[in-house]
Order: structure tokens, then C-alpha cells, then sequence
């Protein structure tokens, strides 16, 4: 196989009923130069079957245990040949010029790694009319106060020099739905960056994605900050606070809103509001949540 201009890794568990949407949104770039490699994360249904049934030699597909999504784009990170990088979740898809535009911006603007904007879709892909716009501003304080959105959905939406991860840059197998902003809190503590200020993925909302798992999300989002605290982004004191305080502010309302925990959301709440009393006067202006 000669050397491909980009590689893409798309991790799949149980993706049935999306993988062939994501396939064939690649197979139709209008960059062609391309390697597709499919982990298959040990899936019970016909993810692996159907992902095999597209004769297209570019595609790559790998069947390992079940080990989580970060490990299943390690692996594919570990066979990616291309000069680039990007990677596409098994329920997303790519709008036609993606590739051909971020990597254009990319070489234009001379930076190391690009990213989109999304647009928001619902289960069958169809757009909803909303844009999930990615900051012109600094990636790393955006993500550590959540400030939303920084670099949104980073796994369908990165294209990145290969460099980045030359030098052993892996995803956190420790971490869940964190994983992704975790990968783009060490590319732009590193690594050069640009936003194109285009929406060129369809993200496709579902009520049973990761992203719903309130336990998930909290024991991810704070080992996502311990991690932060430990590698130095947090050494200041007052931003370490106020990232805390934010961080403990939207773990509560998810428990409140999603979870429907009122006890568990009033300690992260009374948490937050230790750390920052303010906080009350700031957020309902943006009616976060309502109590």
C-alpha cells in the first residue's frame, strides 16, 4: 500500500445501524487520497460484517476485544500510515469537502492540527438548523472552564499533521467521554492550532450516547481535571478555582436536569458555590438550570 495523504480512524462498538453512513461520507470526500482503518471494538452486533462488506481496498478493518474507545483509536493510530491524521465517531458523518478544507487551512495557515465546526443532527442525520461553533480563541482555558463550545467533538472533527502523535501523544484509556477533550488539552498545550470557521461534520445527537451517562460524565470530568491539576495547566490558583467551581456547577446541573438527583446535584451545586459565591448571579443570567 503506498503512503496515503491521510489516515482515518473511525472506533466502532455496536454501530450497526451508523457505520455505513460514516463509511460512505469518507468513500465520498473529495479528497481521495485516503486509508480508512475501522476498529471494531468487539462488537455483538454486525458492525464488523457490514464495515467488511465495502470493497474498497483503502479500508482497513480490525477486530479486537472489547476495550473501550480509547483504546480502539490507539490501535488505529498504531496502523495509520497517511501524512495526516483524522478520525470520525462510528455515528457521525462527514460533510463531502472536510478532508479537502482542513487540510487546506491546515498547509495554509502553517499550524499543526485544524478543527470545524458541527452541525447538530438528530438520529436519522437530518440537521436540526443548529451549529455547534468551536472557539477563535485560546483551546486550553476554554476547555479547563468548559467554556462550551471550545474544540466541539473533537474525535469527528480533528485533522491533525502526523507529528502530533509522532512522538507518542496516545489517547487516555483511563478516560471515557472525557478521552476527547483530553487529546485536544494536549495537542494545543503542544502543538499549533486553527479553527475553520465552517461546519463540515454532522454530528448525530442520541438520547443513549455516552455523553447521556451522568455517572459516566462525572467520574470522567473529574479525573479530566486531576489529570489537568497534575500536569501543571492548573498551577494558578484563582483560575484552579474557578475552573473547579465550574466544573462542580455542571456536574450538579446534570445531575439535577438529566439525572433527576436533586441530592447529589446540591452537593456539587454547594461545592461550586464555595469555591466561587458569585456564581449564582453569573449563571442565572444564562439559566443554566432551574431549581
Amino acid at each position: 500500500m503506498s503512503i496515503p495523504l491521510v489516515s482515518l480512524i473511525i472506533p466502532a462498538y455496536d454501530a450497526e445501524k451508523w457505520i455505513l453512513d460514516a463509511i460512505h461520507s469518507i468513500q465520498a470526500q473529495t479528497e481521495q487520497d485516503w486509508q480508512l482503518i475501522v476498529v471494531n471494538d468487539g462488537s455483538k452486533d454486525n458492525t464488523s460484517t457490514l464495515a467488511r462488506s465495502i470493497e474498497d481496498t483503502r479500508i482497513q478493518v480490525v477486530d479486537n476485544p472489547n476495550g473501550g474507545v480509547s483504546n480502539a483509536r490507539n490501535t488505529g493510530l498504531e496502523l495509520a500510515k497517511g501524512q495526516f491524521i483524522s478520525f470520525l465517531d462510528a455515528d457521525d458523518a462527514m460533510l463531502p469537502n472536510n478532508l479537502a478544507l482542513k487540510l487546506a487551512a491546515l498547509i495554509g495557515a502553517n499550524v499543526d492540527w485544524v478543527f470545524g465546526d458541527l452541525v447538530l443532527c438528530d438520529a436519522l442525520l437530518r440537521p436540526t438548523g443548529r451549529v455547534l461553533e468551536g472557539t477563535d480563541g485560546d483551546v486550553l482555558p476554554s476547555i479547563l472552564l468548559g467554556m462550551l463550545p471550545a474544540v466541539p467533538g473533537p474525535c469527528s472533527n480533528i485533522v491533525a499533521h502526523r507529528r502530533c502523535f509522532d512522538g507518542g501523544l496516545r489517547f487516555d484509556t483511563a478516560l471515557s467521554n472525557a478521552a476527547d477533550q483530553d487529546i485536544a488539552l494536549n495537542l494545543a498545550r503542544t502543538f499549533t492550532y486553527a479553527r475553520v470557521p465552517m461546519a463540515l461534520t454532522l454530528y448525530r445527537m442520541l438520547p443513549g450516547s455516552m455523553s447521556s451517562n451522568i455517572a459516566l460524565y462525572e467520574q470522567d470530568h473529574l479525573r479530566l481535571m486531576e489529570k489537568a491539576r497534575r500536569t501543571g495547566l492548573l498551577d494558578d490558583p484563582a483560575f484552579h478555582k474557578r475552573c473547579m467551581a465550574n466544573a462542580f456547577w455542571a456536574i450538579g446541573g446534570s445531575w439535577w436536569v438529566n439525572g433527576r438527583n436533586k441530592r447529589k446535584a446540591l452537593l456539587y451545586i454547594l461545592k461550586a458555590l464555595w469555591l466561587d459565591p458569585e456564581m449564582v448571579s453569573r449563571k442565572a443570567k444564562g439559566r443554566s438550570f432551574k431549581f
